[in-house]
């Protein structure tokens, strides 16, 4: 006898049931400006918005119209300049040149027919583009370096053309030292600090002039202190570049050819003058760290025309985004290279490395999202959102420096995505 078979029931599955859920998602693609706004033919919520919070789960965006300077089309922005020491002055034997005001008798002579300011402003940092990364402010200062020493090498650069006569009519090959020598050098020193290198004939002719009180709070951490050169005889850093001193005249000397020191045109003497082969013979290094101070950028900040709550976003007639959707600190961490050899040679040359150039995230899926409640409001149709750039500033009255909230600025060329994130609570 076999057994009756009986069919076994086989397994049943059922789909899960699937949560109820009203999350939103807003996405917004936006080239060459720093707003939009957007319409949408049904609400955005289902709900009234007081029961729906919202934040920024997704934000990248390239930005090359944000300068790290603070800079105006004219060059008006003058980080520091070059000067000759007592060009166009005269002044009588053992007399004190005066004041600031005859700081326009400090510069260069003019240039050839046709370009006067040919020195004049290759001796200048202006800033009159945009600066994104210190490797470009350093480049600046490279150029205005490279210029100097072609100016000294060059017959016209140490002669006015009448008398007076410069103190360095020098003929190197007369000398038997090569006429490619390196006479001036800007460069970082290992604590992010400015370094001003030169010999003793750039020192003896020329001089650093800041003449903004906010960079000078950075070189200097005195508002006060415009000037200053290194004396190539005492080799200590001087302020005032107008008092003449008795070893070295504020206003250069004529002298002979056979005239042993400062200005010897054919025969230099190295015991006298210093080894003009030696760029960083004498050195000042500022007082403030660049890599943290010079670089006016704080935050990035996206505002929204939602109700936030608590959020005077308009504020009198003007908007205000004192309360935003979300705000990224613009930090650019800088890594610096040396090795040991180069410092105990003194002749360090530190490598400056910046990661993250190009398009940057600011909030990305293993960020953190910062939640805002809203108020109430029965139909969301119409949204704006904007990007702001907290800056620093500094006041000329009160001599501190605070910030500043600016539309942040774009070119054609930028671009940046950002993405709202709507929970219901």
């Amino acid at each position: 006898m076999l057994p009756q078979h009986r069919p076994h029931e086989q397994l049943r599955t059922e789909p899960p049931r699937q949560k109820d859920h009203s999350d939103k998602y807003v996405s917004a693609f936006v080239s060459g400006e720093n707003h939009v706004d957007m319409s949408f033919r049904s609400p955005i919520l289902p709900k009234s918005s007081d029961h729906f919070k919202v934040g920024v789960d997704e934000m990248t965006l390239n930005l090359s119209a944000l300068s790290m300077l603070e800079f105006e089309p004219t060059g008006s922005e003058t980080i520091f300049r070059v000067i000759r020491r007592g060009h166009s002055i005269t002044i009588a034997a053992g007399a004190i040149v005066g004041t600031e005001q005859s700081v326009t008798g400090f510069q260069l002579h003019d240039g050839p027919a046709g370009n006067l300011d040919k020195w004049r402003n290759a001796f200048s940092f202006k800033v009159d583009r945009t600066y994104n990364t210190m490797l470009e402010f350093l480049e600046r200062c490279s150029e205005i370096a490279t210029a100097v020493g072609s100016y000294i090498r060059e017959p016209q650069g140490l002669t006015q053309g009448a008398p007076p006569t410069w103190n360095f009519l020098w003929t190197p090959i007369a000398a038997g030292i090569p006429n490619n020598q390196e006479h001036f050098r800007i460069g970082l020193s290992q604590n992010g600090q400015l370094r001003f290198s030169g010999n003793r004939i750039f020192w003896s002719n020329f001089a650093i002039e800041v003449p903004m009180e906010k960079y000078r709070q950075i070189f200097f951490r005195n508002p006060d202190q415009r000037y200053m050169w290194i004396n190539p005889i005492t080799e200590q850093a001087e302020m005032n570049v107008f008092v003449e001193t008795n070893n070295l005249p504020a206003f250069p000397v004529v002298v002979t050819t056979t005239a042993v020191g400062w200005g010897c045109p054919n025969n230099y003497h190295l015991t006298a003058g210093g080894d003009p082969q030696n760029v960083r013979e004498l050195e000042f290094v500022t007082s403030g760290n660049i890599l943290s101070s010079l670089d006016r950028r704080v935050t990035l900040e996206v505002g929204c025309s939602l109700p936030l709550k608590n959020s005077p976003m308009i504020d009198h007639g003007q908007e205000a985004p004192d309360f935003v959707l979300g705000r990224y600190m613009f930090h650019q961490p800088y890594t610096m290279k040396s090795f040991a050899n180069a410092v105990l040679t003194r002749n360090p040359a530190p490598e400056l490395l910046i990661p993250g150039l190009g398009t940057r995230t600011m909030q990305g899926p293993q960020d953190r999202v910062c939640y805002h409640h809203l108020q109430a409001q029965q139909k969301i149709q119409i949204l704006r959102i904007r990007l702001w750039a907290r800056v620093r500033s500094y006041n000329t009255s009160t001599r501190k420096w605070g910030m500043k909230t600016i539309r942040c600025p774009m070119k054609d060329i930028d671009y940046w995505h950002l993405r709202l994130h709507f929970i219901e609570k």
